[in-house]
């Protein structure tokens, strides 16, 4: 009885692990290709100026554009999302309120 119980436990431990894994991966993106995005965007909105505001949407939405003809590669609205959100994740990072 003891040794189900156990067993039971492990399974469910490894199962939350491997969830937890899969579900922060994937907040960057899916693909190679959103994730690709997603870092460049982060990494352009931890560079951008000091003082500087939070793009709009509007904004956000034509700076993903640009870069996706400079370097982007795959579905453009999916690589446009992914970097837009980790534009905003970069600029929070180092632009706090």
């Amino acid at each position: 009885m003891y040794r189900r119980r156990f067993n039971i436990r492990a399974a469910a431990f490894i199962v939350c692990g491997v969830t937890a894994f899969y579900t922060h991966r994937a907040a960057h993106g899916r693909t190679a290709e959103e994730r690709a995005a997603y870092a460049i965007g982060e990494t352009a909105g931890e560079e951008a100026p000091a003082g500087a505001d939070l793009p709009t949407a509007a904004e956000l939405n034509m700076m993903a554009q640009n870069y996706f003809k400079q370097q982007g590669s795959g579905n453009q609205q999916s690589w446009d999302l992914a970097f837009e959100n980790g534009y905003t994740d970069g600029f929070k990072k180092t632009h706090p309120p």
